[in-house]
C-alpha cells in the first residue's frame, strides 16, 4: 500500500516539470520530464476515476510535458514531398486503427464468459470509452516525439538523457545489488512486485523505483546503446569522446551485476553493432528486427521462431532461467491459441483474454509479453495498430536513409528502438520513453524537411569550412597584383 509521500511525489511532479521547462531548452526539458518521471515516480500508485484513465506515473509526466510544450513551443514547418505526405498518412491511419479498434472489440464481446465457476461480464460501450482513453494517454509521448524531437538536436537530447539517466541510476542499483531491493519500500512504503523474483544466482536483482527488475535491466541496456551512439558521433565530429566510452564500460558492468541476462545479451550485441558497423548495416539490422517483431505472432504460430534452440541455450546457462523461459513460452502458446478464437478484435478487458481453471475460477495463465497482451485484448487490429506505430518509423527511415547525411544519431536511435522492440517480446515494458523514441524517429523522417532540420549540414560542413580559407588565400594572392596595377596607373 503506497504511503502518503508516494502520492505527494506523484501529484507534485507537474511542479518538477515546470521547473525543468524553466531551466532547460524545450527539447531537453521534454525528454528529462519523461525520463525522470519514469525513473523516480512510485510504481503501483494511482488514482482512478470512472470513465478516465488511471492517474499514475505514466500519465502525469506525459500530460505535464504535453501541456508545457504546447505553451512554449515555436511554430514549425513540415516536409511537403510526396513520400513524407504518404508516410504521415500511414501514421495517422495507424493511430485511427488503435483508437477505433476498442469499439469493434466491445461489439463482438457483449456476451459474458461463463465456464464452471468462471463468470466474466460482457463488455459495454462504456468499456470502449475506457479503452480508447487509455490508448490516447499511451500515445501522448508518440505525439511529443513527432512534434518536438524531430531534429538531430532532439535526438541528441534524448540519447543524452537516457545515457545520463542510466549512469545516475547505477548508484542506487548497485546499493540494491548489495543489500536487496529495498529503496521503493523505504521511500514509498511498499514493494511493487514479487520479491522472490528478484533473488538471482545467490544475489539480488535491483528494482529501485521501477515496477520490476527487468525494467531496470532494459533501461541500462538502452543506456549502453545510447552511450555507444554518442561516442561514435563525438568521434565523427572530432570532439572529446572518451567519457562516453567509459560510460559504456561502466553501465555494462553494472548491468552484468544486475543479473538481467536477456538485457545484457541485447546490450552487448547492439552496443558492438553501433560501435563497429556502418550506418547502413545498423539500419539493415533494425529493419530485420522490425520485420520479425511486426509478424512475430504469425512466425510463432507457424513454428518459425526457434524456441527450442533458445530454451536449450538458456538451459546451458542456468536451469532456473531455462525453467522461467519454458514457463513463459508455454503460457504464450496457450494464450495465443485462446486469442485465435477471436483473432480480429480480441477478447477485450475484464481479464477475458486470460485463461482460468473452471473448477476453482482462478487464473491459470501469466501474460508477460506485451505482444500477447495486445493480440489477446485487441486482436490483430490492435496489434497491427500499436506495433505498426513502433516499427514503421524504422522502415520509413530506411527508405530515405541517404537524405539525412552522415550523422550516427538517427541510425543509433533506430538501433536503440530495435533493442526495445526485442525486449517487448518476452516483457511488457511499453512505457513512455519507448513511444517517445518511435515518435522522434518518425518525426525526423516525416514531419521535418531535412534541409530545415540541419540533417544535411554535416554533409556540407567540409565545404563550408574550407571555403572561407580558400577565399582568404585567393584574396591574398590577388592583393599584390592589384597593388602593382594601381602603381602602374599612378606612374602614368
Amino acid at each position: 500500500m503506497p504511503n502518503t509521500f508516494a502520492y505527494l511525489v506523484l501529484f507534485s511532479f507537474p511542479l518538477v516539470a515546470v521547473l525543468l521547462f524553466r531551466l532547460l531548452p524545450l527539447q531537453r526539458a521534454l525528454v528529462w520530464t519523461i525520463i525522470s518521471g519514469h525513473l523516480l515516480l512510485p510504481s503501483g500508485t494511482y488514482i482512478k476515476f470512472p470513465m478516465l484513465p488511471a492517474i499514475d506515473r505514466a500519465l502525469i509526466p506525459a500530460v505535464s510535458a504535453l501541456a508545457l510544450c504546447a505553451l512554449v513551443a515555436p511554430r514549425i514547418t513540415t516536409a511537403s514531398d510526396l513520400s513524407a505526405r504518404t508516410g504521415r498518412q500511414v501514421i495517422f491511419a495507424l493511430v485511427l486503427l488503435v483508437l477505433a479498434t476498442p469499439i469493434l472489440t466491445v461489439l463482438q464481446n457483449t456476451e459474458p464468459v461463463i465456464d464452471g465457476n468462471i463468470f466474466l461480464p460482457g463488455l459495454r460501450l462504456y468499456d470502449a470509452y475506457g479503452l480508447i482513453s487509455q490508448a490516447l494517454v499511451s500515445l501522448i509521448p508518440l505525439w511529443l516525439g513527432l512534434r518536438y524531437l524531430n531534429t538531430r538536436d532532439g535526438h541528441r537530447a534524448l540519447l543524452e538523457a537516457i545515457a545520463i539517466g542510466g549512469l545516475l541510476y547505477t548508484f542506487p542499483a548497485l546499493l540494491e545489488v548489495r543489500i536487496s531491493p529495498q529503496l521503493h519500500n523505504w521511500v514509498y512504503g511498499f514493494f511493487p512486485h514479487d520479491f522472490i523474483q528478484h533473488i538471482r544466482d545467490g544475489g539480488f536483482r535491483p528494482v529501485v523505483f521501477l515496477n520490476h527488475g527487468l525494467m531496470v535491466g532494459i533501461f541500462f541496456c538502452i543506456s549502453i546503446v545510447a552511450s555507444a551512439v554518442l561516442y561514435r558521433e563525438a568521434r565523427r565530429e572530432k570532439r572529446t569522446a572518451w567519457h562516453w566510452l567509459a560510460a559504456v564500460v561502466w553501465l555494462t558492468g553494472v548491468l552484468y551485476l544486475s543479473k538481467s541476462l536477456g538485457a545484457l545479451i541485447i546490450a552487448v550485441i547492439f552496443m558492438l553493432a553501433v560501435l563497429l558497423l556502418t550506418r547502413r548495416l545498423q539500419v539493415v539490422i533494425a529493419v530485420f528486427v522490425a520485420f520479425v517483431v511486426m509478424f512475430y505472432p504469425i512466425l510463432r504460430g507457424a513454428g518459425w521462431i526457434p524456441v527450442d534452440a533458445i530454451h536449450s541455450f538458456a538451459l546451458s546457462i542456468s536451469e532456473e532461467r531455462a525453467a522461467s523461459l519454458k514457463f513463459r513460452l508455454d503460457n504464450e502458446d496457450a494464450l495465443l491459441e485462446h486469442a485465435n478464437e477471436k483473432p480480429l478484435a480480441g477478447w477485450g478487458s475484464w481479464g477475458r483474454n486470460a485463461l482460468y481453471d473452471p473448477l476453482t475460477g482462478e487464473m491459470t495463465s501469466t501474460t508477460d509479453g506485451i505482444w500477447v497482451i495486445f493480440i489477446g485484448v485487441y486482436g490483430w487490429l490492435g496489434y497491427i495498430g500499436r506495433f505498426g506505430l513502433l516499427t514503421v518509423p524504422i522502415l520509413f527511415y530506411a527508405l530515405r536513409r541517404k537524405s539525412f547525411g552522415p550523422s550516427y544519431l538517427a541510425p543509433g536511435l533506430i538501433m536503440m528502438l530495435a533493442a526495445l522492440l526485442i525486449d517487448l517480446l518476452p516483457n511488457a515494458g511499453l512505457v513512455n520513453y519507448v513511444w517517445l523514441t518511435a515518435g522522434a524517429i518518425a518525426g525526423y523522417v516525416l514531419w521535418r524537411d531535412p534541409r530545415e532540420s540541419g540533417a544535411l549540414a554535416d554533409a556540407a560542413t567540409p565545404a563550408l569550412s574550407v571555403a572561407p580559407r580558400a577565399a582568404w588565400l585567393m584574396a591574398e594572392e590577388a592583393a599584390p597584383a592589384r597593388q602593382s596595377r594601381s602603381g602602374q596607373r599612378g606612374r602614368r
